[in-house]
């Protein structure tokens, strides 16, 4: 943390110049007013394009480059020096006086110039300064950095260096003006972490740490990889390098300090402290060895991914501030990656044949179809032209895009009609375009109400009548809440909790779910758990959202609507090849495997309000119903969706499944609801007059047959369950 005021201060320093001394003729004065730098390398000085850009320019690594260039010229390098553009205020009388540029601390003054200061240049006069209404002068960077006479050659600071402006204001020959101004320049690599470890993972190397005490300085933790026989890189596809050093900068030979580190692992292959052999440019953090990076100061570990199971990698991490210098370390253990078994592949060595699936639209309407061209023309020419649009895109594909229909006529069927809204919705926005469809939205919306204000209008006189003609067969003590005093009607409108008021029912319900995957395995005889048990454990509470749409109030409730939800379970994947029947079956530490569920259906639901209605008995059994649509994928541990071969102890050559899909079947549920608001007449009241008829609770017993109606190519993923939640009438 004090490193990091430190900079902060120095860094607001900098900004800020300081007229130290003296007075020049007439009242003029001298001011630094523009910093110029090469940036990347061109010739001509320009102001920095950003702070990043700034401070990566006063590092060790210029630093060095700027200190050859002062020995040899270095042929083509211009990031040798920066430069000051420097105006005069004030001018009102001619002086014929040089400026003097130095660089150091305390500069102005005569007695401790000497040692510590250094002249890197003198300008013309301050009026031709002047009549010209600037002049930029340049400066090596060694120079600024390390301005001490006898500096023998860059080491790690972190401060503020300062450059001097020096004139003889009365002409006797002493320096007796002084302007100053400060810019924080960094050499100082930050610290490299410590106790590292690392796990041979699934085409994976994960190395974890523990971070240096200071990481307010740290910008980036990279790693480095080669393939230990041969010592090629260890991947092609590489993060760009965030640090600089003097070999790649200006080609000196000035490369970072790499250190031995020791590696706790689980791949046992040790290389032999202090004798490991390696490639050529490895010391000096040559890019192309680079293979993972993490932005983050506080990170306790990387993971490097992409990498050949079973192949030995010379492994190191490197550490860099935000001004580009970088500290590194490298392994004396040989670094594994270990191949694991993840659920989709373990499911499939146990002989299941279910699949995966592809393209939803195309398998439902036909590859041919003119309706499936539009649609591609809706994704190509109108979602794609935005960001939203091809995230959009992004998300189809990678959920309900890849579902396999296997070819059935009546799996294409149910397609097609759960598919309709989303097909027509995207038909509208295609022929409309988005601000057409937001037009026609607003204008059905406006129809809605007029057609409300008037079904209102209408059924206010019969709902009088109703209730004249029902009042006489109840007893007094089970009137309903409706009747009692402090409700105020509007004319012409419904009675509060008059069952025709009641338009929509919505719930929230949780309940314990384990998918039914392992009743698709036979397993051998004894208490041995199927695949999707033993890799995940017990059951998940599953969230469920149900939305009806009352179509019919008589002898109740009549209503059709749709159900969603989502689960989720995560657990590590098995060590390759484990055995499925061991008891203590061991787990591969660095692989994690993910199995999510979307539950989809849509019902017909029927909920018996006439106790309630009638005679104020606020319990409301019901029943729902319907065709239910489950996605489902699982993740391997490279968090992709996993793949694996179509049945049990194939070759790695087969043909593979992907682990994305859905299956089709049905669900139905019994339960039973309660009005709870008939506890408390104030809070009924109260929900009236936010549009809520009625609010409760309500609890299920659920059956989900979701197995593609028995398909052994589709994964089974209903249960027997019970769910408790809230619900709303409204």
């Amino acid at each position: 943390m004090t490193r990091f005021v430190l900079l902060a201060f120095l860094c607001l320093g900098a900004s800020v110049a300081h007229a130290d001394g003296g007075m020049l003729p007439g009242g003029a004065s001298i001011e630094f007013d523009k910093l110029f730098i090469h940036e990347d390398n061109k010739p001509e000085l320009a102001e920095p394009s950003s702070e990043d850009v700034q401070n990566a320019y006063f590092n060790f690594a210029h630093c060095a480059c700027s200190q050859a260039q002062s020995a040899t010229p270095i042929g083509g390098f211009n990031e040798h020096e920066f430069a000051w553009d420097l105006v005069v205020k004030n001018f009102t009388t001619a002086i014929d006086r040089p400026l003097e540029i130095w660089t150091g601390t305390t500069c102005s003054d005569e007695q401790l110039r000497p040692e510590n200061c250094s002249k890197v240049a003198t300008t013309p006069n301050i009026t031709v300064i002047n009549t010209n209404n600037h002049q930029t002068v340049s400066i090596p960077i060694f120079k600024l950095m390390f301005p001490q006479p006898m500096a023998s050659g860059c080491s790690e600071i972190q401060q503020s260096a300062t450059t001097w402006v020096l004139a003889d204001s009365d002409g006797d020959g002493t320096l007796d003006y002084s302007v100053s101004k400060g810019i924080t320049v960094d050499t100082q690599a930050p610290s490299l972490p410590t106790n590292f470890t690392a796990i041979g993972a699934e085409s994976a190397i994960d190395i974890a740490w523990t971070p240096p005490p200071d990481v307010t300085d740290i910008a980036y933790y990279q790693a480095m990889c080669a393939v230990y026989a041969g010592g090629a890189p260890g991947k092609s596809d590489r993060p760009p390098a965030r640090y600089q050093t003097g070999r790649h900068l200006c080609s000196i030979s000035d490369d970072p300090f790499f250190t031995l580190s020791s590696i706790e692992t689980n791949t046992d292959v040790d290389a032999g402290a202090g004798t490991l052999e390696t490639p050529p440019g490895w010391t000096e953090a040559d890019p192309m060895y680079l293979c993972a990076e993490s932005g983050s100061s506080t990170a306790k570990g990387i993971r490097i991914e992409g990498l050949k199971n079973g192949t030995p990698y010379i492994v190191g991490v490197l550490v860099m501030d935000k001004a580009g210098n970088v500290a590194g370390t490298y392994f004396t253990s040989l670094l594994v990656p270990q191949p694991a078994t993840d659920f989709w592949e373990d499911l499939h060595d146990r002989g299941s044949g279910v699949e995966g699936g592809f393209c939803l639209l195309a398998q439902t309407f036909g590859d041919d179809n003119p309706l499936t061209g539009t649609l591609r023309s809706f994704r190509d020419n109108t979602l794609a032209d935005t960001f939203y649009g091809r995230w959009l895109i992004d998300v189809y594909y990678g959920t309900v895009g890849r579902i396999d229909l296997h070819g059935s006529v009546a799996l294409r069927i149910v397609a097609g009609v759960l598919l309709l809204p989303l097909v027509a919705l995207a038909l509208l926005w295609h022929l409309l375009t988005l601000p057409g469809l937001v037009v026609l939205g607003a204008l059905f919306v406006m129809l809605r109400r007029r057609m409300v204000q008037l079904r209102h209008a209408q059924l206010a006189t019969a709902a009088t009548i109703a209730l004249v003609a029902l009042v006489p067969a109840r007893a007094h003590a089970q009137s309903p809440y409706w009747e009692e005093s402090g409700f105020d009607r509007v004319e012409g409108e419904l009675p509060p909790g008059d069952p025709m008021r009641v338009r929509w029912h919505a719930g929230l319900r949780v309940g314990p779910y384990i998918p039914a995957i392992d009743s698709q395995i036979d397993m051998p005889v004894g208490k041995f758990a199927g695949p999707y048990e033993q890799m995940f454990g017990g059951y998940t509470i599953l969230p469920m959202v149900d939305v009806d749409y009352i179509i019919w109030r008589g002898f109740g409730q009549l209503g059709v609507g749709a159900s969603l939800g989502y689960m989720g379970k995560k657990e590590h994947a098995w060590q390759f090849g484990s055995d499925p029947m061991d008891p203590k079956r061991p787990r591969a530490p660095g692989d994690w495997n993910k199995f999510r569920l979307f539950p989809f259906s849509l019902n017909a639901v029927y909920r018996f309000t006439f106790l309630d209605d009638e005679y104020g008995i606020p319990i409301i059994p019901y029943v729902r119903g319907g065709a239910a649509y489950y996605v489902w994928w699982v993740t391997a541990p490279n968090g992709d969706f996993a793949k694996s071969c179509k049945g049990p102890n194939i070759s790695t050559m087969c043909a593979k499944t992907t682990a994305a899909g859905a299956s089709i079947g049905v669900v139905g549920s019994i339960g039973v609801a309660i009005r709870a608001e008939r506890i408390d007449e104030g809070a009924a009241r109260s929900m009236r007059e936010s549009g809520i008829e009625h609010a409760g609770f309500y609890g299920e017993y659920s059956l989900g047959k979701i197995d593609g109606f028995g398909s052994d190519k589709k994964l089974s993923v209903g249960d027997a369950t019970w769910f408790a939640g809230v619900d709303f009438e409204f």
